[in-house]
């Protein structure tokens, strides 16, 4: 398959006809992530619950010669992971079940633990709906952009669409989670002007950046 030509990506809305292309994509550019390993399906589902659920997602993509070469998803989310987990919990058993040698897989077995907690917390707001914070926040969930797009300016195309987004809803900060060795996006988010927090020895990957109007984000 040809290379597309990266010069004017054009940016869509993405729909539920999108997200097996978006999977993808995510495959190829997270190709270690614990996602990942449990197939394509299960990240299309992923995706299916960040597009349909209770959230407020401003879902973008970067297509190229009507090829989606990066996505983003930013906003207001309401249980990205644990509605996830909750909408999914048979599948994802059976998906555990049919792969043994993920139970050997570090990094597997770290998100399978983080995602039992992500549960057991939820439990405890449905039990206690005042601990629920009632300050929403603009979240920066997710980019991918496939190998063959990086260095073309894809992503920050993708970004700064979503920061005009979140300033148009009256927003002034973003934040962040990235892999602490993810060296590559962890530059780029640097770059473009995150920092991340705490600063220092046991930061953990939260990074914040406080935005600026840009053109076309006025309501």
């Amino acid at each position: 398959m040809n290379a597309p030509d990266l010069a004017g990506a054009r940016l869509f809305s993405a729909g539920l006809d999108d997200l097996p292309a978006v999977a993808r994509v995510h495959v190829a550019a997270f190709s270690r992530s614990a996602l990942t390993r449990l197939g394509l399906e299960a990240v299309r589902r992923y995706y299916l619950w960040q597009l349909e659920g209770p959230h407020e997602h401003w879902f973008r993509g970067a297509r190229v010669e009507e090829r989606l070469v990066g996505f983003c998803v930013s906003g207001i989310s309401r249980g990205a992971l644990s509605g996830f987990l909750s909408r999914n919990r048979a599948f994802l058993a059976c998906r555990l079940a049919s792969r043994p040698w993920l139970w050997m897989d570090p990094l597997v077995m770290d998100r399978v633990k983080l995602a039992l907690r992500s549960l057991k917390l939820v439990g405890k707001r449905a039990a206690s709906p005042g601990s629920m914070s009632a300050v929403p926040t603009w979240g920066f969930l997710s980019m991918a952009v496939a190998p063959e797009a990086r260095g073309s300016g894809v992503a920050r195309l993708l970004m700064e669409d979503a920061e005009r987004e979140a300033w148009r809803r009256g927003f002034r900060h973003m934040h962040l989670t990235v892999a602490v060795d993810n060296a590559r996006a962890i530059r780029f988010y640097e770059k473009e002007g995150w920092i991340k927090v705490p600063a220092g020895e046991g930061w953990t990957g939260t990074m914040v950046k406080a935005l600026e109007e840009r053109e076309g984000s006025r309501p």
